[in-house]
């Protein structure tokens, strides 16, 4: 009777380790994990600052006023006296001129 009184003993002792050393481990993992998860999101969100900061230089290097003072000071154009026509053309009318120059240079 004492020796499987022992034997149960052994096994519940066993079993007990086991589980707190699996629980012991998960909880690494989690925290390991969450680690993980907030350096990579402190990683996101520097790319996406780089990104909004590419997006306003874009902005800044594509602006009307920019690049209209650059070609008056750099390249000597002017800007037109009268407003130029606008000349609208239908898409029907564009695919008839598509549809004549593929037969003439085919």
């Amino acid at each position: 009777m004492k020796g499987s009184s022992l034997k149960v003993f052994i096994v519940i002792i066993v079993s007990i380790a086991v589980t707190i050393f699996l629980y012991v481990a998960t909880l690494n993992e989690i925290k390991n994990m969450n680690k993980e998860r907030l350096n990579k999101a402190e990683i996101l969100v520097e790319k996406l600052n780089r990104i909004e900061a590419l997006n306003v230089e874009i902005q800044k290097l594509t602006a009307e006023d920019r690049i209209v003072k650059f070609a008056i000071d750099s390249l000597k154009m002017n800007r037109p006296k009268e407003i130029l026509e606008s000349i609208i053309v239908s898409k029907d009318q564009i695919n008839q001129i598509e549809k004549i120059l593929k037969e003439k240079y085919d």
